[in-house]
């Protein structure tokens, strides 16, 4: 029976690894060029078909401000992080023969294995995508054994 149990604490270098080590599974990772797209035009024949500047110059300001929000995603994302409860509390992570739980003084989660739809291994760390949402561990918080044991919870995902 496989058992594996560590501490971590959740900083901010932890959160910047976990948005970039999540990134590519997750649904924000590409700009929405399709919805910028859309504004700018309406805001456009707002502007000179309708002559209401105000309403134009709104959408576009609105296109505008979906650029910047893709742009500075990673620190956004970052920042939320830190000012949560969570932040800066040590993260318990026991991982079994049922799947993945861990706990810290404010939050509690399990998730078991049969709810995992892909085990992604990233440079830095693993990825468990799941309906929903994902969650990353990073392998400076996994022994070795610990490691190949998820990865092999993958090939017989496969």
């Amino acid at each position: 029976m496989f058992v594996f149990h560590c501490e971590f604490t959740l900083d901010k270098d932890y959160f910047r690894e976990c948005f970039d080590q999540s990134l590519p599974y997750s649904n924000v990772s590409k700009p929405k060029y399709a919805l910028v797209a859309f504004l700018f035009a309406l805001g456009c024949v707002a502007i000179y078909g309708l002559d209401n500047a105000y309403l134009g110059n709104f959408l576009i300001l609105l296109a505008v401000l979906e650029c910047i929000a893709h742009y500075y995603r990673r620190p956004w994302w970052v920042a939320r992080q830190m000012v949560t409860r969570a932040s800066g509390s040590k993260i318990t992570l026991d991982i079994n023969e049922q799947g993945v739980t861990a706990t810290n003084p404010y939050k509690s989660y399990q998730i078991p294995w049969s709810e995992v739809n892909e085990i992604a291994e990233t440079e830095l760390g693993v990825v468990l995508v799941r309906a929903g949402t994902n969650q990353y561990i990073s392998k400076k918080a996994l022994s070795d054994e610990a490691l190949q044991y998820i990865l092999s919870k993958k090939n017989s995902h496969d």
